[in-house]
């Protein structure tokens, strides 16, 4: 099935679900100092009030000549300014602690999510990379969202508290707070203009964060300096740069500007408000205290609002993050990311089933053109298989539809009459073992780099001897200081780098520690080896194949026809179809394409 992104959800909603996920997360990740947390956020924000009614009293007190109750008023104050202190520091502590929770339940449940999904669309389609890319970015808010939450609970408590004392000097102060509404409203638009700038400069981003990648690359170093390259990436990257910076300044000063307009309107209802209280007091139906009191909570009220806006950037920062981890969620949910579908068969596979590709199409998401087209093809059990073709033929394409990191977008592949799409996909993937060209440097100790191919025997006695034998791997423990203890890469201190070839001979070893798969898939995983060691590795590979009782399928493909002359059959891929197929002798003798390619790859050879 084709995967295309979807129409993201209305702002309101998104933000609604966010706001639940952050609350759900924290009670999940500690319920009872999240429970505490927001019990305690409204004290602290209610305290800021008593204080203001505190500074009343005294101030009319004093103007009364009344010393008790004017330290009574004075003693409430003390008791309200340590209160706020200590409870914030109180709440201040425990929701750090809360953070660290909720920011190692997210990253544990990020690794589910993007680990979890049985296709590889969001690694690979541009549009799914901008929003990982936003999500990676914006990853480390996820943690403190809560925090954010919480923060603004307490600020919208304190207003409240605020206006209800405000009713009491005058009604007419209750109107301040529709001055403020600008102001939130600015900076709700302010930070959706700026999350748009960092939508549309996704791409760049990414673009500038992999040059800045490729330039700290070991792997790349080499090249770098012979190609003089450090100037040209340097270029590039501040070039993105500076688009980049240049699109969302622009998005942060309109911002600013729609802030400061906001400031205005306050300011104005402010100053109006404490002239109020003032001729309330000058008609004598207020008292000294009034005007206090207005002060104070006019203050109290410019900074709860000052607060809320600031508050209100970072919530909706850490909302956006949010909505960024909610649509991987969304996209690790959709129907055909389901492991299990209903009636999924759940067995694993047995070796010495029929392989079948029935008119099998498939088009990469995003993608105009199809990789793969009406490909039919019959491979009887136990048979080795060769895919031979040029670079863009499919040959990849055609080994990932077949580990089902990708559904086709028509047709159906059958492995012993039982389409592969029946399977759970965790069953499916149990019945087979894959060693990709571009295979993965795990940078474990060798025995772990080699036993993750069939975790359940990893600590087995004797499996990963054995598979480093049947891999070409058999001499490596005997080179490591430490065998098969020895961690491998130069990353972390103790480690030993590998050469290329023997990081392949891990990756094959890896690929057979499988003993009995039903299909073994080898997409070019020996480039890295002479052709004499590849023919070798390969014929050791078929050897004990054979040697199982029921062989698997085996899928190889290669550019080196002196391995692919020892398969079965061989199907010849062009412009994503079956051009041809037979044996190596059959195939020569029909004097097509196969007998191009491999006049030209003898000569290449020569």
């Amino acid at each position: 099935m084709s995967e295309t992104p979807s129409r993201p959800p209305s702002p309101l909603r998104t933000q609604l679900r966010a706001a639940g996920l952050l609350v759900g997360t924290a009670f999940r990740a500690d319920a009872r100092r999240a429970a505490l947390v927001l019990a305690l956020a409204p004290v602290v924000g209610a305290c800021g009030v008593v204080g203001g009614l505190a500074i009343r009293a005294a101030t009319d007190a004093a103007l009364r000549h009344e010393l008790r109750p004017a330290l009574t008023a004075a003693a409430l104050l003390v008791a309200a300014v340590v209160t706020t202190y200590a409870a914030g520091a109180f709440v201040s502590l425990q929701r750090i602690h809360l953070q660290q929770q909720v920011g190692l339940y997210l990253d544990r449940r990020l690794i589910q999510l993007t680990g979890g999904i049985p296709s590889l669309a969001h690694h690979e389609h541009p549009a799914y990379l901008d929003r990982m890319d936003l999500l990676r970015a914006h990853r480390g808010q996820l943690g403190g969202a809560f925090g954010a939450l919480v923060e603004n609970l307490r600020a919208l408590f304190g207003l409240g508290t605020t206006l209800a004392l405000l009713v009491t000097v005058h009604p007419a102060l209750l109107l301040l707070p529709l001055f403020a509404l600008p102001t939130v409203a600015a900076a709700q638009r302010g930070a959706a203009l700026v999350g748009r700038a960092e939508r549309e400069t996704a791409e760049a981003e990414r673009m500038r964060r992999t040059l800045l990648e490729l330039s700290c690359s070991p792997a790349a170093a080499r090249e770098i300096r012979i190609y003089g390259l450090a100037d040209e990436l340097t270029r590039r990257h501040d070039a993105l740069h500076e688009d980049v910076t240049r699109h969302r300044d622009r998005a942060e000063t309109r911002a600013a500007l729609w802030s400061g307009g906001g400031w205005l309107v306050f300011a104005v209802g402010y100053l109006g408000g404490v002239l109020l209280s003032i001729s309330s007091v000058a008609r004598g139906t207020g008292t000294p205290g009034d005007v206090v009191l207005t002060l104070v909570l006019g203050a109290q009220l410019l900074g709860s609002v000052s607060g809320m806006v600031t508050l209100g950037s970072w919530l909706q920062h850490a909302l956006r993050a949010a909505g960024h981890f909610l649509w991987l969620a969304d996209h690790a949910a959709l129907p055909e990311h389901a492991t299990a579908r209903p009636g999924a068969v759940r067995a694993t596979p047995h070796p010495g089933g029929e392989l079948v590709l029935d008119h099998v199409s498939f088009t990469y998401p995003g993608a105009e053109r199809p990789v793969l087209s009406d490909v039919c093809l019959r491979v009887p059990a136990g048979t080795t298989l060769a895919v031979v073709g040029e670079n863009g033929a499919g040959k990849t394409t055609l080994a990932k539809l077949l580990c089902r990191l990708y559904e086709p977008t028509s047709g159906s592949i059958t492995y012993d009459g039982e389409d592969i799409a029946a399977f759970d996909v965790h069953a499916w993937r149990r019945a087979l073992t894959v060693c990709f060209q571009d295979f993965q440097r795990f940078e474990f100790s060798l025995r772990t780099a080699v036993g993750v191919g069939d975790l359940p025997r990893a600590e087995e006695p004797g499996a990963v001897e054995r598979a480093l034998l049947r891999g070409g791997g058999a001499a490596l423990p005997g080179l490591l200081p430490h065998g098969l203890d020895t961690p491998l890469g130069a990353a972390f201190p103790g480690g030993v780098d590998l050469s290329t070839g023997q990081w392949q001979k891990v990756a094959m070893s890896r690929a057979t520690m499988r003993e009995r798969p039903a299909l073994l898939i080898l997409d070019e995983p020996a480039a890295s080896l002479d052709a004499a060691s590849e023919h070798d590795l390969f014929a050791r590979c078929a050897a004990a194949s054979r040697a199982c009782g029921a062989p698997p399928v085996t899928v190889l493909v290669s550019h080196r026809f002196a391995t692919v002359r020892m398969a079965d059959l061989i199907v010849v891929l062009d412009g994503g179809t079956v051009r041809e197929t037979g044996t190596h002798d059959r195939l020569l003798a029909d004097d097509g394409m196969y007998a191009e390619l491999y006049r030209l790859g003898r000569r290449g050879s020569e």
